[in-house]
C-alpha cells in the first residue's frame, strides 16, 4: 500500500482527493488545521488507512515541530491546503487598517508552506529507492494566467507554488522524485464559495457560469482524478508539466469579462 502526504485534506478539492485515495487503496495522511470533526470522521471509519494530524503551515514554527513528517516513508505528497482571497478572512485578524495581514497569511500559506515542508522531508525523500510523487497545487490566476482585479497577493502566491515545483522539477530531472504543478480554474469548491459565488445571486451566478470555459464550473473530483493519475508510475513522462486543468479558461482568460458569444 503506498503511503500519501495529503495537506489540507478535509474541504474542496482535497477532500475529493481523499476520497478517491481511499478508493483506490492508498494509505492517506492529512493534516488540517480547523476541521478536526472532518479528520475523525475519516479516521474512525478508515482506522487503518487514514491518519490526520493537525497542522497550521502558516506558521514556519508548526512545521518545524512536526516531526511526524519523518516518520513515514512518503511515495507522494500532495501539496494541496492553501487560503483564498475569502478563505484568508477567517484566518488572519485582519482590519481594512492593517490589510497588509491577510497578504502576509496569504503568502505564509501558499507558498511559504509547501517551501518549509519540503524543506522538512527534502533529505528523507532523497535517500528513497523508489520513485516519489511531488503534486504541488497552483491555480489558474497567477499559475496560468492573469484576470483583472484578482487579488495580487492570492496570485502572487500560487505564482510562487508553480515556480517552487518548476524547480523542483529542474533540480531532481534525473533522480526518482517526480514533480508537477496542477493549476486548476473556477472549481466549485468552499473556498471558491467564499471568494466569489457567495457574493453573486442566482442570475449572476448563472450569468458567471455561462461565461466559463465550457460553460460550467469544475467539479472538485474532477481535479482530483488528474491528481490521482499523477501518482501513478506512469506519469514519469509528465516530470516537470504545469497542468492547465481549467477547461480552457488559461487559454481564454478574457472569457470572464467578454460578453456572451
Amino acid at each position: 500500500m503506498k503511503r500519501i502526504l495529503l495537506t489540507g485534506g478535509t474541504q474542496g478539492i482535497g477532500v475529493k482527493t481523499l476520497d478517491l485515495l481511499i478508493k483506490n487503496n492508498y494509505e492517506v495522511h492529512i493534516t488540517y488545521r480547523s476541521s478536526k470533526d472532518v479528520a475523525d470522521e475519516y479516521m474512525e471509519k478508515y482506522p487503518d488507512q487514514v491518519f490526520a494530524h493537525q497542522l497550521d503551515q502558516g506558521k514556519f514554527e508548526n512545521i518545524e515541530e512536526a516531526d511526524w513528517l519523518n516518520d513515514y516513508d512518503w511515495d507522494g505528497v500532495i501539496f494541496n491546503a492553501a487560503l483564498g482571497s475569502g478563505t484568508v478572512l477567517n484566518y488572519s485578524d485582519d482590519t481594512k487598517k492593517n490589510h497588509y495581514k491577510k497578504d502576509l497569511a496569504m503568502m505564509h500559506v501558499n507558498a511559504m508552506g509547501p517551501l518549509f515542508i519540503y524543506n522538512k522531508i527534502e533529505d528523507n525523500l532523497k535517500k528513497r529507492t523508489k520513485p516519489t510523487k511531488l503534486i504541488f497545487i497552483s491555480s489558474v490566476g497567477g499559475g496560468i494566467a492573469a484576470f483583472p482585479y484578482f487579488t495580487l497577493s492570492d496570485g502572487m502566491s500560487k505564482a510562487a507554488v508553480a515556480f517552487l515545483a518548476k524547480q523542483l522539477a529542474v533540480e531532481n530531472a534525473q533522480t526518482l522524485i517526480d514533480v508537477f504543478c496542477v493549476c486548476p480554474g473556477a472549481t466549485e469548491t468552499p473556498m471558491f464559495e467564499a471568494s466569489t459565488l457567495s457574493k453573486m445571486t442566482p442570475e449572476e451566478r448563472k450569468e458567471f457560469e455561462n461565461k466559463q470555459a465550457k460553460k460550467r464550473l469544475i467539479q472538485p473530483e474532477e481535479v482530483a482524478y488528474w491528481i490521482e493519475q499523477l501518482l501513478r508510475d506512469e506519469s514519469t513522462v509528465l516530470h516537470g508539466a504545469k497542468i492547465d486543468a481549467t477547461m480552457g479558461l488559461g487559454s481564454r482568460p478574457g472569457l470572464q469579462t467578454e460578453g456572451d458569444k
